[in-house]
């Protein structure tokens, strides 16, 4: 099959080798918020040891602020200090390691998952402390007993019934289906409230009007206010630590995503968000293979399952799109409804394309332009007035999409709350398409 170099998703096909090299370097490893605990758990050595760093703080004294706390533990569950560490976290462990702490790297039972953001981010046997930090990180949560998870049940009972509709038999069910330990003994108010709004959030999406007005301010409450037009920073794509420090800037709540990657997987799926996988249109778009490496798609899965995703979305935005406005205006719409500069943009793209593809013209669309046609005024009122409540939902949902798309079209490590946009907002905008 000929590639399509004007798909959007043209350069995935070599991603997961493009992520194999970038794992290694320092600006991307693992989730960022695990980086943090990776240099925060430090805090939880034994108390001599503890003691140790303490006595040597001023050895970190070259380091911002909010390195030497990570450092030294004092904000272990502050997603912007994860930023500045996924961005920065050589040259912090680098210092910790200094201090000559006794290895712990040896016989602690540190998880694979564990072991592979130490590896990525310290280099393996470099930064003994890192290793023991998370151990210690996996010995922080636990799986409550099922008379607990009860009670967890009841005493939520109320509050995620009246916001999300959930009902306590439903939470309870949701709870006892995750295996993993996903209770932070530390904060275990956080951890229970974050994991029932999620289990919440799936409820929600799945049994209300996507795009009421009232379900889009129950989710700004978790996800951050995303309505007023962004200016996007010019390294969104490739840094995972502005785009931890947007969300966080956003208003998006961390405890929906701060346990074990395990425990958060199954509480996604839980959940019900992964359950509505868009179809592929494929008169939009054809799908880019990934790799012919089954070992690279196994390492790179949770990649490759965001990409599978948006792959399929844009695809049936560009269907939905290009059928509601035909409907109204006709098949020569591009050249009369869209915002200045856009048909133009577009007639380029399609002239340079070799790939021998009738496309219809919106296939040459880049993701920011969907929210321009819609959204324009007189679009709005003749065409999707009656899918969407108001225009800054439609922006609001898609501009929480847009650094994920971006950072996927970069071939870089996806966050937790990357996969937990991805799965929201394309549920919710799928769901409208077919009003």
């Amino acid at each position: 099959m000929v590639k399509d170099p004007f798909s959007p998703f043209y350069t995935i096909s070599k991603h997961p080798v493009e992520q194999e090299r970038l794992a290694k370097t320092l600006d991307v490893g693992s989730y960022a918020s695990e980086v943090a605990r990776a240099a925060a758990g430090i805090s939880a050595l034994p108390g001599d040891y503890g003691s140790t760093i303490a006595a040597h703080a001023a050895e970190l004294g070259t380091m911002s602020q909010s390195l030497r706390d990570a450092a030294l533990g004092l904000t272990h569950r502050d997603m912007s200090i994860a930023a500045e560490i996924a961005a920065s976290s050589r040259s912090m462990l680098d210092k910790v390691a200094a201090l000559n702490l006794p290895s712990y790297a040896a016989g602690l039972g540190v998880t694979s998952a564990s072991q592979r953001i130490a590896e990525s981010v310290a280099g393996i046997g470099t930064h003994d402390a890192a290793f023991r930090s998370l151990a210690l990180l996996g010995d922080r949560f636990r799986r409550p007993e099922f008379d607990e998870m009860s009670r967890i049940g009841r005493d939520l009972q109320g509050y995620i019934s009246n916001t999300y509709g959930l009902n306590n038999s439903s939470l309870l069910e949701s709870l006892t289906a995750i295996k993993q330990p996903w209770l932070d003994i530390h904060d275990t108010a956080a951890s229970i409230m974050g994991f029932a709004k999620l289990q919440g959030i799936g409820h929600l999406i799945a049994s209300v009007p996507t795009f009421d007005i009232a379900t889009a301010s129950i989710l700004r409450s978790d996800f951050g206010d995303w309505r007023d037009p962004i200016t996007w920073p010019s390294d969104l794509g490739t840094n995972v630590g502005t785009r931890a420090v947007l969300y966080l800037d956003r208003g998006f709540n961390p405890a929906l995503t701060e346990f074990p990657v395990e425990a958060f997987d199954e509480g996604l799926e839980a959940s019900g968000l992964q359950d509505d996988r868009p179809l592929l249109v494929a008169a939009y778009g054809d799908p880019v293979p990934l790799s012919d490496d089954p070992d690279q798609e196994s390492s790179f899965a949770r990649n490759n399952l965001v990409h599978d995703w948006l792959q399929r979305f844009e695809t049936q935005i560009r269907k939905f799109i290009d059928d509601a406005m035909t409907a109204i205006y006709g098949g020569d719409w591009p050249r009369h409804k869209l915002p200045n500069g856009l048909y133009d943009k577009w007639l380029d793209k399609q002239r340079k394309d070799t790939s021998g593809h009738a496309w219809p013209l919106i296939h040459y669309a880049d993701f920011t332009d969907y929210e321009l046609v819609i959204c324009r005024e007189d679009n709005w009122r003749a065409v999707f007035r009656g899918h969407f409540a108001r225009p800054e939902l439609v922006r609001e949902s898609l501009q929480r999409l847009y650094p994920t798309r971006l950072a996927t079209m970069h071939a870089r490590m996806l966050m937790p709350e990357d996969e937990l946009f991805v799965f929201a907002e394309i549920t919710r905008l799928v769901k409208r398409f077919k009003v």
